[in-house]
């Protein structure tokens, strides 16, 4: 997820989206040990080739974890990584966040990295946001929606994570204020149980889920509708509005399926460019990552975005 108006986005966005209820955590300083009861531990990940190469498709594309995890480029359009992918970067409030907060190194250094971890503990820390020494994760690591990752994409996740390239790097910790810290820990919550994978009449659903659309291209407020958009997202270059995606919006109103396919692929190939003078760098929308997404997944996102209803009270537009 991407920084920048994180209580609202965190809040709306990804309640709607994932239904997830949180009653009260102990605050840090009664910290929870950090192995859940034996009933809810995940089994160990096994991988294979297809394991493998599904989770490296979703770590480099529909979850855009170098998003986050990765130095970005500020100065080129859409922010593309630069140094080593997924080595750990922090951000602070010239993004909208309440302090520094850091993602960490996740390549596979034992020292720097996740190469002492457990497949549990990742596991938690991915889809129920608890660090391996219990504590609260911020919630920019997007677990209130990463919930929905069925047992099966989680594990392929932890499976690429495990062969992605050690990089000897110490990322500094997140320092928040410990007020904003006392508000976040109610939001991490174990599952309740195995989650199995989506029918193929709800892969869209998933997808736009897993990919976080609407914790960005939210509304703001308690009664905002997902992907009514509106929503300023500070930058270091300052807000940039993110775009609604409802089928009646701007955006997505007379764009066909192929033209919505070709908006992403068409970053595939194409070196972001330095940004002008007065130019809006874009920096929220992680176009490189979702570029790489399978043409089959964005058809499937678009369809559902058709599919997602006006807010009560909208007029339809002619053809709707």
């Amino acid at each position: 997820m991407h920084p920048g108006g994180w209580k609202v986005r965190i809040a709306a966005g990804a309640l709607m989206l994932a239904g997830v209820a949180c009653p009260r955590c102990e605050p840090d300083s009664k910290r929870e040990p950090a192995t859940p009861p034996a009933a809810a531990r995940p089994a160990p990940v096994d991988a294979n080739a297809a394991k493998l190469e599904r989770g490296r498709y979703l770590v480099e594309a529909v979850l855009a974890c170098g998003a986050c995890h990765s130095e970005r480029d500020t100065t080129r359009y859409g922010g593309p990584v630069q140094g080593a992918p997924l080595a750990g970067a922090c951000q602070g409030p010239e993004w909208g966040f309440p302090g520094r907060v850091c993602a960490p190194n996740i390549t596979s250094d034992a020292e720097h990295g996740i190469g002492r971890w457990t497949d549990e503990e990742l596991l938690r820390a991915l889809r129920e946001g608890k660090g391996r020494d219990g504590r609260t994760l911020f919630p920019s690591m997007p677990y209130l929606v990463w919930r929905s990752l069925s047992d099966e994409d989680a594990h392929a996740v932890v499976a690429h994570l495990r062969q992605v390239p050690a990089v000897a790097r110490a990322t500094p910790r997140t320092e928040i204020p410990e007020a904003v810290y006392a508000d976040i820990q109610e939001l991490a919550q174990p599952l309740e149980g195995p989650v199995p994978a989506p029918d193929a009449s709800a892969q869209g659903q998933y997808l736009a889920t897993i990919g976080q659309c609407a914790l960005c291209h939210g509304g703001m407020g308690p009664d905002a509708q997902p992907f009514e958009g509106g929503v300023p997202v500070p930058t270091p270059y300052g807000p940039e509005t993110v775009p609604g995606l409802l089928p009646h919006g701007d955006v997505l109103r007379g764009l066909g399926e192929d033209a919505f396919v070709a908006r992403f692929t068409a970053w595939k190939d194409v070196a972001p460019a330095p940004s002008r003078e007065g130019q809006v760098n874009k920096l929220v929308m992680p176009w490189g990552f979702f570029a790489r997404m399978h043409e089959d997944d964005l058809r499937a996102v678009y369809r559902h975005l058709q599919s997602v209803p006006a807010p009560s009270g909208t007029a339809a537009h002619p053809g709707e």
